[in-house]
């Protein structure tokens, strides 16, 4: 968890149940999710998208 940005590192830290998911998802969708924080222009966007990736991460999966 090193090498990710330190919003995303600080998220991630504070929300252990999305940090056990992420740690457990392929490199390539690991990459995918930072790529997406970072392509955002505005540090509203930036901060939304993260709380957003944390949602995501541990939303219930199936039906």
């Amino acid at each position: 968890m090193n090498d990710l940005p330190t919003d995303i590192r600080d998220a991630l830290l504070r929300h252990s149940e999305a940090a056990r998911v992420f740690e457990r998802l392929l490199p390539s969708h690991r990459r995918e999710y930072v790529r997406w924080v970072d392509e955002a222009k505005k540090p509203e966007t930036r901060t939304k998208r993260i709380g957003s990736m944390m949602e995501r991460l541990t939303a219930p999966r199936g039906a």
